[in-house]
């Protein structure tokens, strides 16, 4: 009898212990989501999303492999193994799925993982190149090269339209950070669908009000090497696009916020819209070409010449350099 107690004894013992060891690790781990200001009401896709971003932030840059890519394939195309190695980097970059590159930083430290003729692959039409805020450089996969590395771009509720550049995407995911920093935003959405249409990104408030409807215009600039732009033809050559977007957003309930490549993207903007005879947009061609040549600050187009318009597709326009200046 007294070993039966005793072993009874020890029983409660060990299982009083492990309670007290669980209710500990439950309370450390409620401790630290309240530390980390993380509300337990969180979704677990959004939980699981910081996850990996913190796990992005300790990863390193790594040479991407060729599997799939035969020496056939490089011979067709005119291209090495690193060649397309890169090629295939590019377009992972582009999808969010290289480890260790965040989309808003620079593609220099990809290009030097690789031995590449830079040269022969924007001229042959695989890659395009484009130059961001503080001189950073950015590629895009070209149909051409999506077929010579085997890489296909993607798209959907994390970067995009499919078949928008790298810098394009930069915006999209500039704005995406900036607006999930509010403290009164719940979420943002990437391309949802609006009355059949795409728009960029919708930002909707903790009351499930939506605040904000935005539009990504990235186009060509004056800075992007090995293009004809000129200070005359940067921009976006498609006015029609422009036109239908402002009309999207204007129908659509939130402030209607353009974010533009830079100065040059906003004038084209400001170009397409006043030139439309059905939109109430009319800004004088002087103001418009002040705010190309960077003569009027974008801060001081939105307070002096947008805000008193009252447009309902243009409530106000934001630069990717400003962007990224409150992310700092």
């Amino acid at each position: 009898m007294a070993a039966v107690s005793i072993g009874a004894v020890l029983l409660s013992l060990d299982y009083l212990f492990n309670k007290e060891l669980t209710g500990s690790a439950m309370n450390y781990q409620a401790t630290l989501h309240m530390s980390q200001d993380i509300d337990p009401r969180t979704p677990e896709w959004i939980l699981r999303d910081s996850k990996k971003d913190d796990e992005d932030e300790r990863a390193t840059l790594r040479r991407t492999n060729t599997v799939g890519v035969t020496q056939d394939r490089l011979d067709e195309h005119g291209i090495t193994r690193d060649e397309a190695a890169f090629i295939r980097a590019v377009g992972k970059a582009m999808n969010g799925e290289l480890d260790g590159y965040r989309l808003t930083d620079s593609m220099t430290d990809i290009k030097s993982l690789y031995d590449i003729d830079e040269e022969k692959l924007l001229e042959e039409g695989f890659l395009k190149r484009h130059t961001g805020v503080a001189r950073r450089c950015y590629y895009s996969v070209t149909p051409a090269g999506q077929k010579a590395g085997r890489i296909t771009k993607t798209h959907g509720f994390t970067v995009g339209d499919v078949g928008d550049d790298t810098p394009h995407r930069v915006g999209v995911e500039l704005t995406r950070q900036y607006y999930e920093r509010q403290s009164n935003v719940s979420r943002v959405e990437i391309s949802p669908r609006e009355d059949g249409s795409v728009i960029d990104l919708v930002v909707v408030d903790r009351n499930f009000n939506r605040i904000a409807i935005l539009e990504v215009e990235a186009g060509s600039i004056t800075a992007d090497p090995h293009t004809d732009v000129t200070p005359a033809s940067s921009g976006i050559n498609d006015y029609a696009s422009i036109r239908g977007d402002y009309r999207v957003l204007a129908e659509s309930e939130g402030d209607s916020i353009w974010v533009v490549r830079n100065h040059e993207i906003a004038g084209t903007v400001l170009r397409a819209l006043s030139s439309a005879d059905e939109i109430p947009v009319d800004l004088p061609r002087d103001t418009i070409q002040g705010v190309e040549s960077g003569r009027i600050p974008i801060d001081d187009l939105n307070e002096r010449h947008i805000a008193p318009m009252r447009a309902d597709g243009l409530d106000d326009i934001m630069t990717f350099q400003q962007l990224r200046r409150k992310l700092r």
